[in-house]
C-alpha cells in the first residue's frame, strides 16, 4: 500500500477537511502541475494517557517512518481532556503548510 499511495496523488477539494462534510458540486481542485517541486511533509503525533507511560516506542516508531523529531508533538494527557494543546498545534502546523505549499501533500500519522 505505500507504493500505491505514493502513485496516487489524488488533489483533494479545498473546503475538505475534518469535521467538514462533502457537499455535491464541490468542484474539484485544479491538477498539481507535475513540473512544481513535490515533497511528502510529514507530521507526527504521540499521545499517551498517563504520565506512569511511557512515549519513546511511539516516538521510535514515527521516527522510523521519516518523519523527523522536531516535526513530532506529542504529550501525556488524558482522552478525557477536551483540549489538547499539542494535538492542536501539529493541526496547525499542518494547515500552514497546505496554505504556503498547496502542491505538496502533508499527512499527519498518529501513533494513538
Amino acid at each position: 500500500m505505500p507504493r500505491l499511495k505514493k502513485a496516487l496523488r489524488v488533489p483533494a477539494p479545498a473546503d475538505r477537511g475534518p469535521g467538514r462534510p462533502w457537499r455535491p458540486g464541490t468542484p474539484p481542485p485544479a491538477p498539481v502541475d507535475p513540473d512544481l517541486p513535490s515533497a511528502d511533509i510529514r507530521i507526527g503525533y504521540a499521545r499517551c494517557s498517563t504520565l506512569g507511560q511511557e512515549l519513546d516506542s511511539q516516538l521510535d516508531a514515527l521516527s522510523k517512518h521519516g518523519i523527523p523529531r522536531d516535526k513530532i508533538f506529542s504529550e501525556k494527557i488524558s482522552t478525557q481532556v477536551r483540549v489538547r494543546p499539542k494535538f492542536e498545534e501539529a493541526l496547525r502546523t499542518a494547515r500552514e503548510v497546505k496554505a504556503h505549499a498547496p502542491h505538496c501533500r502533508s499527512s499527519s500519522p498518529s501513533t494513538k
